[in-house]
């Protein structure tokens, strides 16, 4: 035991989390291949091949912008704030991971940042609150010159980009802005230029040059893409002597088989994202996840546009058009004919653009984790709950298998049935929800379940009862057969919602935290109260050590508690933060050790019986507020508030012991006393005898879902119109109470 007294550096072995609201926040090393990316406070560093990635650490906030020098020797990033404080831009050398410079002359946030030509200088602009360009010169290591970005009668700058020859001119564009500028770096000073208009006022939301610097492509919030010649570059005039940077037109797309003056077609939620291609192309990202590859016309000269009766001229051929979910963010070029595609549902896509094959590559969720869970001794796949959806991933290949969508609503916890035939659900719509584990299929749902929303579940080894909290702070329990579902009573004993259920080993027990600062054993047999535990906190987890003698609680306060279940009695108080919640734990198989994680970021394993910490894991970049155990023992997920899955290796040491052999194992004797479930027939079994369509369990996931493959599910099904006379839900094998959910 002397090995436990050593606090041991927990390693994730897979590591899920991306953040692609970050506009351009995607990035490739030129020599590595490793993607960069923005994923809280934190730059992370993925080398897909290998499947590894790290974290690099500095900033306070969550990061807003990020770039990668050309050369690959330095990463670049820029945070938001709170209001008042600084936003930090700190210079980081890749290679070491290390910070090696940083400034806070921003105020509040940093809009966009990026490196010049030949990694001579950093330019930042700053957000809504600063309204400011600083040129950070990358051979002194400190800033030469701070400068407000745009004119008072001009809106905000959203976006800047360098050239790619001369490494002292870039480009700002923004709310009716859109500047040229010159770098001064021996007077530091800043010299600009307004690229003229015409009459054309736009926003843009994203900027591309070509490799020659002769023009430059913006998207649009109209949809359209503007063309500007830039005539550069002068030191002192910024545009050629004698010349001025100017427009060349708003393009659309071009529509064949409508008249003239009706056929063109702008971008739905604007033009998000653009990259310039070999031979005048464009590759160009919507608002709507629309993603196409156009070129100029040839046909028609641009000069005969000019009388065309609207603002934006259908000088652009679309090539070849896709869809993915989400808004474009991020273009990445990775080999010649391949990108990266990043979109604000946190997904990335490969695309090759000469055979137009599309493959979604990572996912993640979009925002927080509620709830992670694994199926009765089957530690190859899991289950997480978020924002609208129910996710399913395997362990082993590391990616998502199946994604149940539920519109407009948020799934508070999931739950696997013991023998793996259906997966039970609660949403803050007040609806339980159960699927098909393999298909995604509405088995049935229960409406009304929960006045305020549902916000807690726990389901019976027998598969008949599930417990379900509510936000309104009541505790209701459910006979589920197969072709009704029936409310058996209603616990009342809570003023706040309920964050957690466990249910005892024997099905007899179960243990409801709340929010209120108090904990009730209930026994679901008579539906009576049997304990009620309280402490100075809000209980945000309560679980059962697996013998059910005991039972452990985290809270608000940071405190760790044992309890037991006998009396009620508290046996022991650990300290897990003296700052931040203790939001979630977990016990492994055996009672030998088991998990919490907080607000502090940090992940930390226990030993149980001495209540000491032997393992720290702080990967994460946000809050952490979900985990769960493996079934064997040899790892554990963990879930945060920014969306991020992380996958732990369980040091070999710390497994945990196996059970006792030849343990008698405790029956409930049968008793003939009256009670509400006596009446419930003993046949009736939600997992065992229910009949799921072609016999579908958990376990058959892996085998039934290809290889970088993901299906994904829409609740309710659709039921095909053309088929009369036949039950549409005849395919789910159950005649549901509720035809829509």
């Amino acid at each position: 035991m002397g090995d436990q007294d050593v606090c041991r550096q927990l390693l994730p072995r897979a590591i899920f989390g991306i953040n692609g609201k970050v506009e351009n926040g995607v990035r490739q090393h030129p020599v590595t291949g490793s993607i960069i990316f923005a994923l809280g406070n934190k730059i992370g560093i993925a080398d897909y091949k290998k499947n590894t990635q790290e974290f690099v650490a500095g900033h306070t906030n969550t990061i807003s912008c990020l770039d990668l020098s050309k050369s690959g020797k330095y990463m670049a990033s820029g945070q938001i704030n709170h209001m008042g404080f600084r936003g930090y831009v700190i210079i980081w050398d890749y290679d070491q991971r290390k910070e090696i410079a940083r400034h806070d002359l921003h105020k509040v946030s940093v809009q966009a940042i990026c490196f010049t030509a030949q990694d001579r200088c950093v330019v930042s602009i700053g957000g809504v609150d600063d309204g400011s360009v600083i040129v950070f010169d990358m051979e002194a290591f400190s800033p030469i010159c701070q400068t407000p970005a745009s004119r008072a009668i001009s809106g905000n700058a959203l976006t800047v980009r360098p050239l790619h020859n001369n490494p002292y001119f870039f480009v700002t564009a923004g709310d009716r802005h859109l500047r040229l500028w010159s770098i001064l770096r021996e007077e530091k000073k800043l010299y600009v230029q307004d690229v003229l208009m015409a009459s054309k006022t736009r926003v843009f939301y994203c900027a591309r040059i070509n490799k020659t610097d002769e023009f430059a492509y913006l998207g649009t919030g109209t949809g359209d893409i503007v063309k500007i010649v830039l005539n550069c570059c002068d030191r002192d005039h910024v545009s050629k002597k004698g010349s001025t940077s100017c427009i060349l037109g708003a393009f659309g797309t071009h529509n064949p088989r409508k008249p003239t003056g009706r056929d063109c077609n702008r971008y739905v939620n604007g033009v998000r994202a653009l990259y310039v291609l070999e031979g005048g192309r464009l590759l160009i990202g919507a608002g709507n996840g629309d993603i196409e590859l156009v070129e100029e016309r040839t046909d028609v000269p641009l000069i005969n546009f000019r009388d065309y009766p609207g603002p934006t001229w259908p000088y652009l051929r679309t090539l070849k058009k896709t869809h993915v979910s989400g808004r474009i963010s991020s273009f990445v070029r990775s080999k010649t004919d391949m990108f990266y595609i990043c979109t604000d549902t946190n997904e990335i896509y490969g695309l090759n653009i000469k055979t137009w094959v599309l493959k979604l590559l990572r996912t993640c969720h979009t925002k927080s984790v509620y709830c992670i869970t694994f199926p009765k001794n089957y530690s190859g796949v899991f289950a997480t709950s978020g924002k609208e959806c129910i996710r399913i991933w395997s362990s082993g290949r590391k990616q998502e298998l199946l994604r149940i969508m539920v519109y407009n609503f948020n799934c508070a916890c999931v739950r696997f049935t013991h023998d793996g035939t259906s997966i039970v659900s609660v949403w803050n719509d007040g609806i339980i929800r159960a699927f098909t584990p393999i298909t995604g299929r509405l088995i049935y749902a229960i409406p009304n379940a929960h006045n305020k929303g549902c916000s807690a579940l726990a389901v019976a080894s027998s598969g008949r009862l599930i417990v379900t909290g509510g936000i309104e702070g009541q505790v209701r329990v459910w006979k589920i057969d197969p072709y009704r579902q029936d409310l058996v009573g209603v616990l009342k004993d809570h003023s706040g919602p309920i964050t957690s259920l466990d249910i005892n080993y024997l099905d007899t027990e179960v243990i409801s935290a709340c929010t209120d600062g108090s904990c009730v054993i209930w026994d679901i047999k008579r539906m009576t109260r049997k304990q009620v535990v309280t402490a100075n906190t809000q209980f945000m987890s309560a679980s059962y050590f697996p013998t059910g003698v005991q039972v452990i609680t985290c809270g608000s306060d940071g405190r760790i508690i044992y309890w037991m279940v006998y009396n009620g009695a508290l046996i022991r108080e650990l300290t897990a933060s003296k700052k931040s919640s203790v939001n979630c734990l977990a016990i492994n198989e055996t009672g030998d050790y088991f998990i919490t994680v907080g607000s502090d970021l940090q992940v930390k394993l226990w030993d149980y019986n001495s209540g000491a910490v032997v393992g720290i894991g702080s990967e994460h970049a946000s809050s952490v507020i979900s985990c769960a155990y493996s079934p064997c023992m040899t790892m554990f997920v963990t879930g945060s508030t920014d969306g991020s899955l992380i996958i732990w290796d369980v040091p070999r040491d710390f497994w945990g012991r196996p059970n006792p052999p030849d343990v008698t194992k405790y029956s409930l004797p049968k008793t003939s006393s009256k009670t509400r479930m006596s009446d419930v027939p003993s046949r009736v079994n939600s997992g065992t005898n229910l009949k799921t369509p072609k016999g579908e369990n958990i376990d058959g996931l892996l085998k039934a879902t290809p290889k970088d493959d993901l299906c994904c599910v829409e609740c309710p099904p659709c039921a095909k119109k053309d088929t009369k006379g036949v039950d549409p839900y005849a395919e789910c094998g159950i005649v549901p109470d509720v035809r829509k959910c």
